[in-house]
């Protein structure tokens, strides 16, 4: 075996690795938590998901978070997201950027989205 072998049988590897990653991961599943300003969770929240352009945001989807203030979106087919919550008599939350390294990746957020007092 010579260095050149090695050298593209490791990036052949690599590539079977990935598209492996990428056929168990492309359901467009993207998850998260919708939290108040005290961090508590909170429930019946409209989140929503929109693409994010060049130039502005074009509404997806939207859902309602549970009990748990949990929310799911299925199937969002785009790499360049932005989700936003809000629920009346609370406020409303920042935008937060979900950005993907492929279409459909599935993702759950890391960090809650956080309702600001109105």
């Amino acid at each position: 075996m010579n260095r050149f072998t090695v050298t593209f049988g490791s990036i052949a590897i690599v590539i079977v690795a990935w598209n492996i990653y990428i056929v168990g991961n492309n359901d467009g599943i993207l998850s998260g938590r919708v939290v108040g300003p005290d961090d508590r969770p909170v429930a019946n929240a409209e989140v929503q998901l929109s693409e994010q352009t060049i130039v502005s945001l074009s509404k997806l989807d939207s859902t309602m978070s549970d009990d748990d203030g949990r929310f799911e979106f299925v199937r969002h087919n785009q790499h360049s997201l932005v989700v936003t919550a809000q629920k009346e008599g609370i406020g409303a939350s920042d935008r937060h950027r979900v950005r993907l390294l492929f279409r459909n990746q599935n993702r759950t957020l890391r960090e809650a989205v956080t309702l600001n007092l109105q």
